[in-house]
């Protein structure tokens, strides 16, 4: 059970009341989730909340990204939509630009203090939801992916340690291949390409010309080295195309794979469907810098929904540092509360402090192209290249430098 010194039904029941929250008819609260999210944590939560409001019927609906995307952008064309969302990050910014989404400020400025928002929140996890100076989605996830490998599989192959440059990684994905297995698995996800862009200097946006650089030498280095890994050395699968990230995690978890690049999502998963497996997570990797992806899921209120003062509520529980930490021990999930990472349940957990300290080097792919409005256009446009160097094997500096001609028209519009 959460509960927290006060208990906080008791103190979101009473908020509640503040706001009109009534208990003589039945209503649904309504809430888009992530599939893999969806923790008994939050499922607690949810019966707290029902518990504390008599009447009130949490519809849990869970989604894969992709999916929820596609029936979100549907709902909010026709004004039917949830009370409360979660998401992967990026879409704060971008639908409340479009008038999209509930402003947060009347809700933080009343509870801001006792939750602890903003000031326990990393500064990053805060500016992400943030348009004009105005809050518009909570973060409750902080994470960031590195390097996760098999101690086994490197050690048949007469490594102890694992890789902390390209070249060592490459030597041991090449090493650690054969018998029906690779030495990496690659996800068909564009993001999980980014942390080799920034471990070699590249960068995606450069406000001060408005233009994307993704087409840098920098940047098509880092996609060919993957795109090589695959068809030159065989040292690691064509990702299987279609909006399932869940692939490599499957291949490492039965062994298929000696390495993969992850995040906490993917903690769970390989404990539960292997659990005599002896895997470990390393630092990221290093060419020019040690470097990779920052991310995570925020909390966001459309401006259509029903019932925003209760959705209010809810999303004041998820995000509780009592939720946090119960969510984390149990799924191997990072969090956004500076207190969270300070707790001594994180601190000596081998799972959770080293992805913490992985957040240190992490960095927000698309932190400013966000604001100019015109990220998920131009997020198509890279998945596309990728996927035409990856799958097609197209020499990776041709396609990025054909797809960043285009994505820099749409800029200029």
């Amino acid at each position: 059970m959460i509960r927290s010194n006060k208990t906080v039904g008791a103190v979101c029941l009473a908020a509640g009341l503040a706001f009109g929250i009534g208990h003589a008819s039945a209503e649904n609260l309504t809430v888009y989730w992530n599939a893999g999210h969806a923790y008994d944590t939050y499922a607690d939560v949810i019966a707290e909340f029902e518990a504390d409001h008599p009447g009130w019927t949490v519809q849990w609906e869970k989604f894969q990204w992709p999916d929820m995307r596609t029936k979100l952008v549907a709902d909010l064309a026709v004004g039917n939509t949830p009370d409360l969302v979660a998401e992967p990050g990026g879409w704060v910014q971008e639908f409340a630009q479009q008038g999209l989404l509930t402003p947060l400020d009347p809700y933080i400025e009343r509870d801001g203090v006792e939750m602890g928002y903003p000031d326990d929140w990393q500064e990053f996890a805060v500016n992400r939801n943030m348009i004009d100076g105005s809050y518009y989605g909570v973060q409750i996830h902080l994470t960031c992916a590195t390097l996760v490998y098999n101690v086994d599989l490197l050690a048949e192959a007469g490594y102890d340690a694992p890789p902390t440059t390209w070249e060592e990684f490459r030597e041991v994905a090449k090493a650690t291949t054969g018998s029906g297995r690779f030495g990496f698995a690659p996800n068909p996800v564009p993001a999980y390409y980014w942390p080799w862009l920034f471990q070699n200097g590249a960068d995606y946006y450069d406000p001060e010309t408005n233009t994307v650089v993704f087409d840098s030498p920098e940047a098509a280095e880092a996609l060919q080295f993957v795109t090589d890994l695959i068809h030159e050395d065989q040292a690691a699968p064509l990702p299987v195309a279609g909006a399932d990230y869940e692939g490599p995690q499957r291949l490492f978890t039965a062994g298929r794979a000696a390495m993969i690049i992850t995040g906490p999502w993917d903690v769970t998963p390989i404990r539960t469907g292997n659990p005599d497996l002896n895997w470990a997570i390393a630092p990221s990797l290093a060419k020019k810098e040690q470097a990779t992806l920052a991310g995570g899921v925020s909390l966001m209120i459309p401006a259509a929904a029903e019932h925003p003062d209760e959705a209010w509520e809810l999303l004041k529980r998820f995000v509780s540092l009592e939720a946090e930490l119960a969510a984390s021990k149990a799924n191997g999930m990072t969090m956004p509360r500076k207190s969270w990472a300070k707790d001594p349940a994180v601190l000596d957990d081998d799972v959770l402090g080293r992805y913490g300290a992985c957040l240190d080097y992490a960095r927000d792919i698309t932190a400013e192209l966000r604001l100019t409005g015109k990220s998920a256009e131009i997020e198509q446009l890279l998945k596309t290249a990728i996927d035409e160097t990856v799958y097609n094997n197209r020499p990776a500096q041709e396609v990025l430098s054909e797809y960043a001609e285009r994505a820099n028209q749409i800029l200029a519009e």
